[in-house]
């Protein structure tokens, strides 16, 4: 094959390349369409260069046959038939051309598709970047905004801090200003009851000194009256008879006869007796009972009929007592004091404890309470309701054969007083390590319960009756004393929408460390400074 020929069919080769590539340009997007056209421009490139090298070997050609010999040539003529070369090449040319022609146009219609689709890509690349640009800049904007509204609001909370700190450091103030007058107006109470006490006891002594006296002025005068009246009695015969004698012999005026007439008359009329002016009597108020002292008839623990033991009860004596306040009390539900008589009952030692609560709760699939992290064991149970302890009494009732209930207002009062008629039953004082209160001086202190039994127990044995945990009694609410009877074991009736709470609490202050401190709650009430003991029936 000749080199023209080899030339060619290249080019024809490059030309349907070029064609394939026009197609796939056409469905394809502008970075696959722009790398295509950059091969088109290749392929155009090598079609001019073969195109270059078809023209020059055809020169050659024409020059090559102008240097043959013309008898050869013709020669050659005869022998060949003759060709139309020089016409088929001019044809093969100019078919080229056109396909030149047509790829050159085709070529500047895809650059013109090329530079419309980059100016595409450009003002694509200017959108997105203006757009980029507006994100940018309403980002920066919402951040300042956003940082302005943060810095306002910082600013005003600030400024509320301010405020709260300030209002807290006046109420702080106040509470230390009233803590302080508190603590004259008690030191002042304290002192004007000891000024009571003392004025009392003196008018006592002195009531007593002056009815003593009345006695022996009253008995004088009655003995002086008793001698008149039998000297009286018996010199008037003697009297009479004399003045009688001596007045018949002596004759009688009109004026005397009257005069001995109405005497006469006088006489015989008996005389009234004289009413002495009534003795007015002084009336004594009932001093305190003495201290007695008290101790529990026996300790013991009812087995239960799962195993194991209850808890540990004190069988106390019967005995009476005065509950409540005494007269000059400013707690009003506390009076009038009465005098109140009890059987004999047996009353928990401890405050019922979380490992002797837990066995009933697991037991009888009850839902175990909270401790606050303190711990169960020997620590009293808490954050249980009235109903609660009632069904733990009524548990205790049927494993023992025993009956089990919670003590009431009067006989938890009997029981905690011990026959002490002191402030606390250690002394007079707080002091230091004698209960857990808030101002007891203990480990637990206004934080937390301690351990059931930390603590000296009272004349009966029993522990904890003063700080610790408030404790449930079986009787309802009653506002006072007033009209409460002196006998029976619990003063019924009243309202049992509220059960009445006795003892305090470790978070209690020293005014309601009183034995006789009274509190009432809803018996649904579940809290973590309320707990109970229990009592047995005898």
């Amino acid at each position: 094959m000749s080199s023209i020929s080899q030339a060619k069919a290249e080019a024809k080769k490059l030309i349907k390349q070029y064609n394939k590539l026009q197609a796939e340009a056409r469905n394809a997007d502008s970075a696959e369409a722009a790398r295509k056209a950059s091969e088109a421009d290749k392929i155009v490139s090598q079609i001019s260069t073969l195109q270059s090298t078809i023209t020059k070997l055809q020169a050659r050609d024409k020059q090559n046959s102008a240097q043959v010999n013309p008898a050869s040539s013709a020669a050659k003529a005869k022998t060949r038939t003759p060709t139309p070369t020089k016409s088929s090449s001019n044809e093969d040319q100019d078919s080229i051309e056109g396909r030149i022609a047509k790829i050159e146009s085709a070529q500047k219609k895809n650059r013109d598709q090329i530079n419309q689709l980059s100016r595409a890509k450009r003002e694509l690349e200017r959108l997105k970047n203006e757009a980029e640009q507006n994100v940018e800049r309403e980002r920066r904007a919402n951040d300042e905004r956003l940082q302005q509204e943060l810095n306002k609001l910082i600013e005003k909370k600030e400024a509320e801090h301010a405020r709260l700190k300030g209002e807290l450091s006046s109420i702080r103030s106040q509470a230390e200003k009233d803590a302080e007058m508190l603590k004259v107006q008690r030191d002042a109470a304290r002192a004007m009851m000891e000024k009571h006490k003392q004025t009392e006891r003196e008018n006592l002594l002195a009531s007593r000194s002056r009815s003593k006296n009345k006695g022996l002025w009253i008995g004088l005068g009655t003995g002086i009256t008793v001698l008149s009246l039998a000297a009286v009695a018996l010199f008037t015969p003697v009297f009479d008879s004399v003045i009688g004698d001596f007045k018949a012999k002596l004759p009688l005026s009109n004026t005397e006869k009257n005069v001995h007439t109405t005497s006469l008359n006088a006489i015989e009329k008996p005389e009234e007796p004289v009413k002495a002016p009534p003795i007015k009597e002084t009336v004594v108020e009932k001093s305190a009972p003495k201290e007695v002292k008290v101790r529990a008839l026996k300790v013991y623990q009812d087995r239960l009929s799962a195993g194991g033991k209850g808890p540990v009860m004190l069988k106390l004596p019967a005995g009476k007592f005065l509950m409540g306040g005494k007269g000059s009390s400013i707690h009003q539900d506390e009076r009038p004091q009465f005098e109140a008589h009890l059987q004999s009952f047996s009353i928990g030692r401890y405050e019922v404890t979380f490992a002797e609560y837990d066995v009933f709760a697991k037991r009888t699939g009850q839902k175990l309470p909270k401790d606050k992290g303190w711990g169960r064991g020997k620590q009293p149970v808490i954050n249980v309701s009235w109903h609660d302890a009632v069904a733990y009494t009524r548990w205790l009732t049927e494993q023992t054969g025993h009956q089990y209930r919670l003590p009431s207002e009067r006989e938890w009062e009997y029981a905690a007083r011990a026959g002490i008629n002191k402030n606390y039953y250690w002394g007079y004082k707080v002091g230091a390590n004698n209960a857990n209160c808030s101002v007891c001086g203990s480990d637990w202190d206004g934080r937390q319960t301690s351990p059931v039994g930390s603590f000296k127990a009272n004349n009966f044995g029993l522990h904890d009756v003063i700080g610790n945990v408030l404790e449930w009694t079986v009787t309802c609410f009653h506002s006072s004393y007033k009209n409460a009877p002196t006998g029976g074991q619990n003063w019924e009736g009243g309202d049992c929408s509220r059960r009445m709470v006795r003892s305090s609490a470790y978070r209690s202050f020293e005014s309601s460390l009183r034995v006789t401190k009274r509190n009432k709650y809803n018996p649904k009430t579940r809290i973590d400074s309320l707990g109970f003991r229990v009592v047995r029936v005898d």
